[in-house]
């Protein structure tokens, strides 16, 4: 009887003994399961009183301090009501949109980690030549033009009809006060002076931003410092709403670029009623004054070395019309002439993709810099829309940017707001652009300061009325730098 009472301790304790590590693991198991299940049990009493009474849940509209419970509830208007039900929602959506910009950076980061370049490293001879970047000659000041453009950006009208909230109105006014989130290090300066465009030139070349679209021969070609800035161009007379007629600029911008060994590309504007037919005309003038400068970008396509054109809202215009230029076969057709070129049109929807085939465009680019305000500027996107592009011939061309703000012009406009999160954003859309196999990426942009797209250097400031974002702790030349890591990085990817 006493043998078969103590078998089992027996048994056990030559278990144990054995094997000591198992019956370690075994005991802090259940220790483990012991704490679970006594902290489940605690979370049972989360959201009941001491009494057990269920503790009311927080109006999203009213307030439930003891004073206000007690009164009688003021009935909201509708308008009102409305407004605050549509800001919660894009804080909604904004909050959405940060964790899964974090959460992708997060999952890349374990892939490989940035190792940003200094400043003042000296830079190698090897350039990317698959790499554009969208300049603006459009700003203006006082004291070199006497009188301020662009910087005094107007707040613009709200395109949002249902939403019942009162923004600012009028103008800005520099140089303290300006159309943008953030603050130029070079200050208001002016578009025209050549100081400033020479120190843009710099900037750009320093940051290895350079393009050749003919990619097949573009890898053999490091060593030749050449790039290509996307800038806005209008025929003569023209200019956007904000500005002055720029076409005049565009001849000294080549003649800045060309000592910096740099090329330009012309990003035709959606100028007043352009259309195929005065397009044609305005492309005559653009040749006939531009065509033969050493620093206007070309590219080749078969045996022909031909200008390059982005073509911004060109969706504006039917594809049946645009194909009666671009096609060969079209009664306006500028194809085998001397007016011929390589044309890049902007695609917004999915739809666009096989309007710009239908039009005979040479390929397209997305140039927004915010992720999931377009199809084109979706980053899921990019990788379907590569492989559109080699499937039919046609040139794909992302836009990868810092970020995007522009709520000093658009004051409405919060929900399209992607911050920049210490360079973070910038690293998820570069890597989506390398992730679709792209063999150009553009950059939106180097100075476009309305839309907080810039990678031009910012410096922080305060005013009485507004504080401005800026790049810190990393510095004014931060993006610069990370624009440059990675133009090195795509420049070994090419390679592979």
């Amino acid at each position: 009887m006493k043998k078969v009472i103590f078998y089992p301790l027996r048994f056990f304790w030559v278990f144990f003994r054995r094997y000591v590590s198992i019956s370690i693991f075994i005991i802090i198991f259940f220790t483990l399961v012991l704490l679970l299940l006594y902290k489940w049990a605690e979370t049972d009493k989360v959201g009941c009183s001491k009494n057990n009474t269920p503790i009311p849940l927080k109006s999203v509209f009213l307030s439930t301090t003891a004073t206000e419970i007690n009164d009688k509830p003021q009935p909201i208007p509708t308008g009102e009501l409305v407004s605050r039900y549509l800001s919660n929602k894009t804080e909604i959506r904004l909050r959405w949109l940060h964790k899964k910009v974090e959460k992708i950076s997060e999952k890349m980061n374990r892939m490989q980690s940035i190792k940003l370049i200094q400043h003042d490293i000296k830079s190698n001879t090897d350039v990317n030549y698959n790499v554009h970047i969208f300049y603006y000659a459009w700003y203006e000041n006082i004291l070199f033009d006497g009188h301020w453009k662009h910087w005094n950006h107007e707040y613009l009208p709200n395109w949002k009809k249902e939403d019942g909230k009162m923004y600012p109105t009028g103008t800005h006014e520099p140089p303290s006060d300006i159309g943008s989130n953030f603050y130029p290090a070079l200050g208001c300066y002016s578009s025209r002076d050549l100081l400033i465009m020479d120190t843009h030139m710099k900037q750009i070349k320093d940051a290895k931003i350079a393009v050749d679209l003919n990619t097949t021969s573009a890898l053999a070609n490091y060593a030749t410092e050449a790039g290509v800035l996307v800038a806005s161009w209008y025929p003569p007379g023209m200019s956007d709403s904000q500005g002055e007629p720029q076409e005049t600029i565009f001849l000294t911008l080549l003649n800045a670029a060309h000592r910096y060994g740099l090329k330009v590309a012309p990003h035709i504007e959606p100028y007043r009623d352009r259309n195929p037919i005065n397009f044609s005309a305005h492309l005559h003038y653009f040749i006939a004054r531009h065509g033969n400068h050493p620093a206007l970008y070309r590219m080749h396509r078969g045996d022909k070395y031909l200008p390059v054109y982005y073509v911004y809202d060109s969706y504006l215009i039917p594809a049946e019309a645009w194909k009666e230029m671009l096609n060969a076969k079209g009664n306006l057709s500028i194809r085998g002439t001397q007016y011929d070129g390589i044309f890049l049109g902007l695609l917004v929807e999915m739809q666009h993709r096989h309007d710009i085939k239908k039009a005979h465009f040479d390929g397209f680019y997305t140039y927004f810099a915010t992720n999931g305000f377009t199809y084109g500027s979706s980053w899921k996107n990019w990788r379907s829309l590569g492989k559109y592009s080699r499937q039919n011939g046609l040139l794909f061309v992302p836009s990868v940017g810092p970020g995007y703000i522009d709520t000093q012009v658009r004051p409405w406009n919060v929900a399209n707001t992607r911050h920049r999160r210490h360079g973070k954003y910038y690293e998820v859309a570069w890597r989506s652009a390398l992730a679709a196999h792209a063999r150009v990426v553009s950059i939106t942009s180097f100075n476009e300061w309305h839309e907080g797209t810039q990678i031009e250097p910012a410096i922080p400031r305060v005013i009485s009325t507004f504080t401005y974002l800026d790049y810190e702790p990393e510095g004014p030349n931060f993006y610069l730098n990370l624009t440059r890591w990675w133009v090195s990085e795509f420049s070994n990817k090419l390679e592979k």
